[in-house]
C-alpha cells in the first residue's frame, strides 16, 4: 500500500489498517504470532485495539518455517518455490489436527503430540513452550469471532472489505496443482473462511494487472524471457514482497482470466499497472494456446498439459507513450474495450500507479 511517499507491506493486517478501519483476521488465516507482532509495530498505537483475531486461526510455529524448507529441499529439482515461512506446513498439520489455534494458547494446548511429530521428522520442539507463552501474551485480548462480527456490521448497515493474498490459479483444488498455496484461493471460499452465511459475502470485484506474473515454479504459458521480460519486470517493480525475488513476467492470459472469472462468478473487474504498458513498445495478449497441433481457449481442458501449451499471440495495440495526466487515453480505452469485449465482463477500475490518485473508476 502506497499512501503519500510511504510504501507499506503487510501480509496479516488489512489494507484497512492505515485508515482507523476495524481489522478482522478471519478463521481460514495461518497466522505466525510473531509477523503479527511485528505489523502491529508499525501501526499507530490504536491498531491493536482495532484488532479481531479469529480464535479459529491456525498458528504457524517457528518449528513450522524449519519443516517448509526442510520439505522444499527434500523436493529437490521438483522444489515449489515456496516463501518457507511456515504456512503450508502449518495447514497440513491442521488437517491432522496436530496444530494449534489462536483460542487453543488462551485456553490451554497439548503440545505434546506435536511435538513428537517434530521429532519424528528429526526437527527440534524446545523453543515450543517459551513460543507458546509469548504468542499467548500477545493475543490475550485480541482473540474472538470474526464472523460473528461481520454479521453484526452488516446488519448495523455498515460493508466490509474481504481480501485475501492469491490470486484463483494458485487454488489449492482448482489452480496448477501441484504450484499453488496450501489453501482456497476463490471468491466462493470467503463464507468458509470467515463463518458466515453466502449471502453476506457480496459480489466479488475481479483484481487483475494488465500482464500476467508469477512467483515460484509451475507452468506459465504466456511467459517471455530475455531483455523484453527484465524490461517489464523492472517497469512494474516486479519483486516479491516476501522474499523480494523477481517474479517471472508474460503477457495478458485471457485463457486463463476467462477460467479464473467462470470460477468466481466475476461480473466487473479491476486493471492494474496500465501505466507500465505505456512504457513497453508494444502490447501483445494470449488470446488462446496451441497444444497438440491445435488451438484452445479452455483452460480446464488444457491444465494437464501446460508446460507443453505454447500461447497464441495478438499485437491489437501499443501504449507506447500515451499519457494518464487528463484521465484513461484513448489507446487505454480501446485496450479496456478489448478486455471487456474478450472476457465479458465490465472494466469497473483502472489504475495507473500505485497513489491513490492514479486510480480511474469507469
Amino acid at each position: 500500500m502506497v499512501i503519500g511517499d510511504r510504501k507499506h507491506t503487510f501480509h496479516l493486517v488489512p489494507s484497512g489498517a492505515l485508515k482507523g478501519k476495524q481489522l478482522l483476521i478471519g478463521a481460514a488465516v495461518a497466522l505466525d504470532p510473531v509477523v503479527l507482532a511485528e505489523e502491529l509495530a508499525l501501526l499507530p498505537e490504536d491498531a491493536k485495539r482495532r484488532t479481531l483475531v479469529d480464535s479459529r486461526c491456525t498458528l504457524v510455529t517457528p518449528v513450522d518455517r524449519e519443516l517448509d524448507a526442510k520439505i522444499e529441499e527434500v523436493r529437490g529439482g521438483a522444489a515449489l518455490g515456496t516463501t518457507k515461512r511456515g504456512i503450508g506446513p502449518s495447514y497440513a498439520l491442521r488437517a491432522l489436527r496436530l496444530s494449534p489455534r489462536a483460542g487453543d494458547l488462551l485456553s490451554g494446548f497439548d503440545f505434546r503430540p506435536l511435538a513428537s511429530f517434530y521429532r519424528a521428522l528429526s526437527l527440534d520442539p524446545a523453543g515450543l513452550a517459551a513460543w507458546a507463552a509469548d504468542a499467548g501474551r500477545l493475543l490475550a485480548g485480541l482473540t474472538g469471532d470474526t464472523g460473528a462480527k461481520v454479521a453484526q456490521i452488516a446488519e448495523a448497515g455498515g460493508s466490509v472489505l474481504f481480501e485475501g493474498s492469491q490470486g484463483i490459479l494458485l487454488d489449492l483444488l482448482h489452480g496448477t496443482y501441484p504450484y499453488v498455496t496450501s489453501t482456497h484461493a476463490t471468491a466462493s471460499y470467503i463464507p468458509s473462511a470467515f463463518g458466515i452465511p453466502p449471502g453476506l459475502a457480496g459480489k466479488p470485484l475481479g483484481v487483475m494487472k494488465c500482464y500476467t506474473t508469477r512467483v515460484g515454479s509451475g507452468p506459465f504459458p504466456s511467459e517471455i524471457a530475455g531483455e523484453e521480460s527484465e524490461r517489464l519486470r523492472t517497469l512494474g517493480n516486479e519483486y516479491g514482497a516476501t522474499t523480494g525475488r523477481p517474479r517471472r513476467v508474460g503477457w495478458l492470459d485471457l485463457v486463463s482470466l476467462k477460467y479464473a472469472i467462470s470460477l468466481d462468478g466475476v461480473e466487473e473487474v479491476a486493471v492494474t499497472k496500465l501505466d507500465v504498458l505505456s512504457k513497453m513498445d508494444e502490447v501483445k495478449v494470449c488470446t488462446a494456446y496451441s497444444l497438440n497441433g491445435s488451438e484452445t481457449s479452455d483452460f480446464q481442458k488444457a491444465m494437464g498439459a501446460l508446460d507443453e501449451a505454447k500461447p497464441v499471440l495478438e499485437t491489437p495495440f501499443s501504449l507506447r507513450g500515451a499519457s494518464f495526466e487528463g484521465g484513461l487515453p484513448p489507446e487505454g480505452r480501446r485496450l479496456i474495450a478489448f478486455i471487456e469485449e474478450r472476457l465479458g465482463v465490465r472494466v469497473r477500475v483502472v489504475s495507473h500507479g500505485e497513489e491513490r490518485s492514479k486510480t480511474i473508476e469507469l
